[in-house]
C-alpha cells in the first residue's frame, strides 16, 4: 500500500512536476534534490516515490518534505523502478513531466529553460545530457542554444530512430538522449490522454519501450540545444553488471516491441525489419552480460555451454540463421560482436569480454 508523507497540495497547477523513483540512495539523493529545490520559482513540484529503500533514504525524504512544501513523498514496498515511476506519475499535477533518477543532477537553469522552450502544441521537448562520476559537473559552459521542431516526415523518422541502431542511420536526436526517460519534458495531458505509462512487466529497456510507444501517438516534438541533465555514470550500473538471467527480461522487452509495432505501426515495413535487428541487438546484450562477462564465475566450458544455449533459444535462433540480417549494419563494435556470435567463435568472444572488463 502506498503511504504519503507529503503536505497536501494547494494552489494552481504547477508548471513542471519532477518525478523521482528512490531506492537506497541516501548518499546521492540530497545532491539530486538540491539541484532542483534551489530552482524553485513557485511553479514546480517534486514527487518522490520511496520504493522500499532499506537505507536512510526515507529519512532524507522526510526531512526535505518538511522543509519544502512542494516536495511530496509516497512510500511503497519495493516494486521496481517502472512501478515507482508510474506511482509518481499518478500523483503528478504539473503541466509538464520531468523524470529524474535518484543519483543524477538537474542543470542549474533547467526550470527557467523549460519555461522558455515548452510550447502547448508539442508533446515532448528533448534536451541533452552529459555524464559525470563522483565530482559534481562543471556547468559554466552550459547555455541555451537553437531549437528544432519535429513533425511530419521528421517525426516518422524519429519514431524509427528509437530502435534503429544501424551505423549509417543519422538519428534526428542522438541515441544517447532520445530513448531515456530523462533529459526531456513530456506534456502531462498528452500522457494521460493516451494512458501512457511504463509497462510493469518490462524490466530491461523499459525506458526505450516507453518512448517507442508514446512516439506513435506524438503529433509534434521539439529539440532544444541545452544540457538539462547530468547522468551519474558507474561501471556498477544495471547496464554493465553481470546478469545471467537477462534473457528472461529480454523476452518481455521484445514482446512489448512486437506488440507496439503490431498495434501502432502495423503498416510500417521499416519497423518490422528493425524489430528483427532488435532481436539480434538483444542477443548481444545477453552475451556480453552473461557468458562472456568478466564477473561470470563459471568455468570456460560452462560459459561456452551458456553461450550455446543462448544461440539455440527459439527467441534468437531464427535471426542468427537469417542471412538477410546483416551483422555489418551495426556500429563497428556491435558488428564485430554480432559476427563472432553468428560464426559461434566463443573463444574470441570470451577474450573480448576479458579485455572490456579490464578497460573498465
Amino acid at each position: 500500500m502506498n503511504r504519503s508523507l507529503s503536505i497536501p497540495r494547494t494552489g494552481e497547477e504547477p508548471f513542471v512536476s519532477f518525478l523521482i523513483p528512490v531506492y537506497n540512495a541516501e548518499r546521492e539523493l540530497p545532491a539530486t534534490l538540491d539541484s532542483i529545490v534551489k530552482q524553485d520559482d513557485g511553479s514546480i513540484e517534486i514527487i518522490c516515490v520511496n520504493d522500499g529503500s532499506r537505507d536512510n533514504s526515507g529519512a532524507v525524504l522526510e526531512t526535505y518534505s518538511r522543509n519544502y512544501p512542494f516536495i511530496h513523498v509516497v512510500t511503497q514496498e519495493n516494486q521496481g523502478i517502472t512501478c515507482a515511476r508510474n506511482a509518481a506519475l499518478e500523483q503528478a499535477s504539473g503541466e509538464w513531466i520531468c523524470f529524474v533518477d535518484n543519483d543524477d543532477i538537474v542543470a542549474d537553469q533547467a526550470v527557467d529553460v523549460f519555461h522558455k522552450t515548452a510550447e502547448a502544441d508539442v508533446d515532448i521537448v528533448y534536451f541533452d545530457y552529459e555524464k559525470f562520476m563522483d565530482r559534481l559537473p562543471d556547468q559554466s559552459a552550459n547555455h541555451l542554444g537553437d531549437s528544432m521542431y519535429i513533425h511530419g516526415n521528421r517525426l516518422v523518422k524519429l519514431q524509427s530512430d528509437c530502435i534503429n541502431r544501424f551505423k549509417k542511420n543519422v538519428p534526428i536526436i542522438s541515441h544517447k538522449t532520445m530513448p531515456t526517460p530523462w533529459a526531456k519534458i513530456y506534456r502531462r495531458s498528452f500522457l494521460t490522454e493516451h494512458g501512457l505509462k511504463f509497462r510493469s512487466d518490462v524490466k530491461h529497456e523499459e525506458d526505450v519501450v516507453f518512448n517507442y510507444e508514446l512516439l506513435s501517438y506524438c503529433h509534434a516534438a521539439k529539440k532544444v540545444d541545452y544540457i538539462s541533465y547530468y547522468y551519474r555514470w558507474s561501471v556498477e550500473s544495471e547496464s554493465h553488471r553481470y546478469r545471467p538471467d537477462l534473457i528472461d527480461d529480454v523476452r518481455h522487452t521484445l514482446r512489448a516491441y512486437r506488440e507496439i509495432i503490431e498495434r501502432c505501426y502495423p503498416t510500417r515495413k521499416d519497423m518490422h525489419e528493425l524489430y528483427q535487428y532488435r532481436v539480434f541487438w538483444e542477443l548481444l546484450y545477453c552475451t556480453v552480460l552473461g557468458p562472456i562477462h568478466p564477473l561470470n564465475p563459471n568455468s570456460y566450458s560452462v560459459r561456452r555451454q551458456q553461450f550455446r544455449t543462448l544461440l539455440n533459444d527459439p527467441l534468437f535462433k531464427p535471426v542468427i540463421g537469417d542471412r538477410r540480417i546483416r551483422t555489418t549494419r551495426f556500429e563497428i563494435k556491435q558488428s564485430v560482436l554480432a559476427t563472432l556470435i553468428r560464426i559461434r567463435w566463443f573463444w574470441m568472444l570470451n577474450r573480448l569480454g576479458k579485455i572490456v572488463g579490464k578497460a573498465r
